[in-house]
């Protein structure tokens, strides 16, 4: 059976409307992408990012777990980030069980919604997978964020910055 891919603009936040678009489509899998993600906005306002990051992770979850009981081939997949790891010691590498030591309100936020994502398939038996990568690039992203602001500098033709002296590293 061909599956039909759409989109829907929505708030995670707003339960009720989660719920009517899983009613509305016949929904087997959920790509999570949706999240506050700039650290230093984190630093001055913490609410948004406990709001989107784990209040509204939290209703994908409960709409997921509502709507799939009984279901097999359902898959919730969560986008994380490799912030949730801390800071790395030069010459050390984060690996899949590498101790969370978030280091800011928007770390700390993604590291509770990992946690309940993890819980609700330790819990509920729901279907999970989660990443944790660094620098996802889409739609709608902040020009301030890496990606858009190194393609909107080489359009440009300004300078790209350098990050304090250059030896940053990610994982």
């Amino acid at each position: 059976m061909e599956r039909d891919n759409f989109f829907e603009k929505a708030d995670i936040c707003d339960f009720g409307e989660i719920k009517k678009i899983f009613k509305k489509y016949d929904i087997d899998t959920v790509l999570n992408f949706a999240a506050e993600s700039h650290v230093d906005r984190s630093i001055f306002g913490p609410k948004d990012f406990v709001q989107t990051n784990i209040m509204g992770t939290f209703n994908l979850l409960e709409v997921a777990r509502e709507n799939w009981k009984g279901r097999e081939y359902v898959l919730f997949h969560h986008i994380s980030t490799d912030e949730v790891y801390g800071s790395i010691e030069e010459g050390c590498y984060f690996y899949e069980d590498t101790a969370y030591k978030p280091n800011s309100p928007y770390s700390a936020s993604k590291a509770s919604s990992d946690h309940l994502v993890r819980a609700y398939h330790k819990t509920y038996g729901l279907s999970v997978t989660v990443s944790n990568c660094s620098n996802n690039y889409g739609p709608y992203q902040f020009p301030e964020k890496l990606i858009p602001l190194m393609i909107l500098n080489i359009l440009e033709e300004k300078n790209l910055p350098v990050y304090g002296d250059g030896g940053n590293m990610r994982d």
